[in-house]
């Protein structure tokens, strides 16, 4: 299907959420090797006509979906066309709002996320959820037009940190339920950035121990 969702009609629209979710939901039961078009079309409650009139088969149908999926991440962690330096916060206290799009983007698709991530999602899913991230945070750096040959600490180990930080806190938010807002996790990854684990846990020891 290559519609534009804005000009698809509301039916289709609907079907194709439908089939969606029932796809993953069954992923989520069975893993992906074991899910038939049969299993989606009765989950989805529709027939194998209907399946067939958007989707080749289960592989297309998980394509599709993952590439939607990896668009919307995309787009979420991007910054705003219209951002400049300028507006950005050097208060660790104050979280980016594209920090905070990211985790409303991952709540509003926990399922798959939760999917993907774990031993039942696809091979090398994670990997391309890095490499998204990887590119955004380079593309930040050349916004902020830094001379990154003036760092002491090699760029793609301070990349691969980043990503681990972004990766890490996303996957720890999903496998524990979520039990904190967007704008919380988005105000942690703030914070961690800035100031580094270390110094995280050393000023709350210092703010727990003042009188």
């Amino acid at each position: 299907m290559s519609l534009d969702p804005k000009q698809m009609d509301p039916r289709i629209k609907r079907t194709l959420l439908v089939i969606r979710d029932a796809m993953i939901g069954l992923m989520h039961e069975k893993g992906f090797e074991h899910v038939t078009v049969r299993d989606i079309t009765q989950r989805a409650e529709i027939n194998r006509a209907t399946f067939y009139r958007h989707y080749v088969d289960k592989y297309e149908l998980l394509d599709k979906i993952v590439e939607d999926r990896m668009t919307e991440f995309t787009t979420a962690i991007s910054l705003p066309s219209d951002f400049t330096f300028e507006d950005l916060s050097l208060d660790p206290e104050t979280p980016p709002s594209s920090f905070i799009c990211l985790f409303e983007h991952i709540a509003q698709h926990a399922m798959f996320y939760r999917l993907m991530l774990s031993d039942k999602g696809i091979p090398g899913f994670a990997g391309r959820m890095e490499q998204i991230i990887r590119e955004s945070f380079y593309h930040r750096l050349q916004l902020a037009e830094r001379d990154t040959l003036a760092v002491k600490t090699p760029m793609e180990l301070v990349a691969r940190y980043a990503t681990s930080a972004h990766l890490g806190l996303m996957t720890y938010w999903l496998e524990a339920g979520m039990p904190y807002t967007p704008a919380f996790m988005a105000l942690q990854l703030k914070r961690l950035h800035m100031l580094g684990p270390t110094q995280v846990v050393t000023n709350t020891s210092q703010t727990k121990s003042s009188p």
